[in-house]
């Protein structure tokens, strides 16, 4: 197929829509699918355990949704740099330093060249310009603002309400203008009508990744200068030619498979994350409303002190398939090594347009809610704060958020321990869902301060620790105790094959289990934390739930983090976390985490681990 083919139809020609008025009507439109009413049962189906932001993704519950249309591809960069033009001709947006923002406006919209090296936009002479042959990859290096005005430029051209308050940046969902999909209208659409049984990817339950953009692809775009994203609806099962696309990769020809799912929809996993409208609230499954959800009020506070929007679909950069299951969740704090800071070289959106909004009853967005024990740390309510009575509920995925970049000149399965296909859990094996595996200590409650006894401040002492609601069949615990850096993931602490009649370690533990090493000294034994300079860190103890004892193939010496949790990735029944903030005063040296890096420096090409 030619190139000019492929674009018209999965990219171009779906800002040719709808005249005046009657949007909603329109049964047909070119570059949308039409997403039928219709309810589903929204969350994880098969039992995966994120160490970050585990248990997100639980309660599984029952929406229904009424129809709306969703674009077939993300937004490309020549339908963003129209955008930008046109907007900048009605005096709505100006450059500031090579970041775009509305007139007098605070909010980055996105950064040109000028601001990131990362970015496939200029604007040189008074306009802005498509760069380096990238006008049907999808756009990425903006901000979730910049998508939003987007959304209402587009509908102001196709004589629509606009639905963004530019000065709250509100949502009115009873407006039929463009907006960015909810979470539940992603998820719903991403599924592509699946149900019964519910599929892990858009397409079905293996992974493929000639289906699509995942850092396991070996297609020939991932070579040259970052990003290493594809034309929007690349994966369509057709063999593509580097004549027509102009590839850096040497493969003169590319088969793909056909990465759309149900609906029609292309890259609804992996390419580029996609910004979604709601705020990031990882307890939200829990009191989200049936009908239409909207998305909590407010977002909860991560690391680094902030809310952040959350993302759905994975992405070509990072994790296992990209972390492209159809169910993850994820705020847009993480993306990489230097989170927050890390580049926006891997986020993109795509927009919806909802049928008949005005006659629905008026949505507002759900007051958020505190759910006892699953408050604080990552991705939770109050980070800094004590909460659920030191107490973490159980987390349901089993996957790690791992944010290694890929090699310069070759293709990385991102979590470098998990690569190939997963192979299938049953029942039996699946992680418990029901919540009730708790980890607690009687010296900390969860999200509060760590005492200075264990620290390297104090009596350098192991943490007492007490855990409860193991699932059945539980014939083995393990322990890994760790700490999110700036540039890298620290471990303290890893303490496996405790036996299965254990459900308590006392302060200063000895004689449990088998101590592996810690990546402060890389010794078999607990090294307490010593971070580096003032300000709080999040550390985070976590138990696993193991259907049987580990029998590892490398000295104890040898068992860091990363070889734990691939020895367990099959065995993993339930985890539970517990999630402790220390302040060091001063600037004292140790293991800190290292420096923060900006995007500029470390995140000019991918780092080698």
């Amino acid at each position: 197929m030619k190139r000019q083919m492929l674009m018209m139809v999965l990219a171009g020609a779906w800002l040719m829509v709808l005249g005046t008025g009657g949007a909603a009507a329109q049964q047909k439109m070119p570059g949308f699918a039409l997403i039928p009413a219709g309810k589903f049962e929204m969350g994880d189906h098969h039992g995966f355990v994120d160490p970050k932001h585990g248990g997100d993704e639980t309660p599984l519950h029952t929406v229904r949704l009424d129809a709306f249309y969703m674009g077939v591809c993300t937004v490309t960069t020549r339908e963003y740099c129209e955008f930008l033009n046109s907007a900048l001709a009605l005096r709505m947006i100006e450059v500031r330093q090579g970041g775009v923002y509305l007139v007098g406006g605070k909010d980055l919209l996105c950064e040109t060249r000028e601001m990131s090296p990362y970015s496939r936009i200029c604007f040189s002479g008074g306009k802005f310009a498509v760069l380096d042959r990238k006008e049907n990859h999808p756009i990425v290096c903006i901000r979730w603002p910049g998508a939003a005005v987007y959304c209402n430029w587009l509908s102001s051209q196709k004589r629509l309400p606009a639905c963004y308050n530019t000065t709250t940046w509100d949502c009115n969902f009873n407006k039929s203008g463009f907006r960015l999909p909810t979470e539940a209208e992603w998820e719903y659409a991403g599924r592509g009508g699946q149900q019964n049984p519910y599929r892990n990817f858009p397409w079905g339950d293996e992974p493929d990744a000639t289906k699509a953009n995942w850092p396991e692809s070996k297609n020939p775009f991932r070579a040259g200068p970052l990003p290493w994203t594809t034309p929007v609806g690349f994966f369509n099962g057709q063999t593509h030619r580097k004549a027509d696309f102009g590839w850096p990769g040497a493969q003169e020809t590319f088969q793909t498979s056909n990465g759309a799912n149900g609906y029609g929809l292309y890259d609804m996993s992996g390419n580029v994350w996609q910004f979604i409208n709601d705020w990031y609230v990882r307890d939200y499954y829990a009191y989200s409303p049936a009908e239409n959800p909207p998305g909590p009020a407010s977002g909860s506070l991560v690391q680094d002190g902030k809310p952040y929007r959350g993302m759905r679909g994975g992405n070509w950069y990072n994790g296992e398939n990209g972390h492209g299951r159809v169910s993850n969740r994820n705020p847009s704090y993480y993306r990489g090594p230097q989170d927050p800071d890390h580049p926006y070289y891997h986020l993109g959106f795509r927009v919806v347009l909802p049928v008949n909004a005005e006659s629905r009853p008026v949505i507002k967005p759900t007051p958020v809610q505190h759910i006892g024990g699953r408050e604080g740390g990552p991705g939770g309510g109050r980070p800094g704060k004590g909460g659920g009575g030191g107490k973490r509920r159980s987390s349901d995925q089993t996957r790690s958020d791992d944010n290694r970049p890929p090699r310069e000149g070759q293709s990385s399965g991102g979590d470098a321990r998990e690569q190939g296909e997963r192979p299938k859990r049953s029942d039996a094996q699946r992680p418990a869902r029901s919540g009730s595996f708790i980890l607690s200590s009687s010296e900390v409650a969860d999200g509060g301060t760590l005492p200075a006894e264990f620290t390297a401040d104090g009596a350098s002492a192991t943490l007492p620790l007490a855990w409860t609601g193991a699932p059945a069949g539980t014939k083995s615990y393990a322990l890994i105790m760790h700490h999110e850096a700036p540039d890298q993931t620290k471990w303290y602490w890893i303490l496996y094959n405790i036996p299965a009649d254990v459900q308590s370690l006392p302060k200063n533990v000895k004689g449990v289990g088998t101590l592996g090493n810690n990546s402060v000294n890389e010794r078999t034994e607990y090294t307490p934390p010593r971070s580096k300079g003032p300000g709080a860190k999040t550390y985070i103890y976590t138990v696993y739930a193991l259907s049987a004892p580990l029998q590892l193939t490398v000295p104890p010496a040898q068992v860091n983090r990363e070889v734990l949790l691939a020895a367990m990735k099959d065995r993993i029944l339930a985890s539970a976390e517990l999630s402790v903030v220390y302040t060091r005063p001063g600037d004292g040296g140790g293991d800190g985490g290292g420096e923060r890096r900006s995007p500029g420096k470390s995140g000019d090409r991918p780092q080698r681990n």
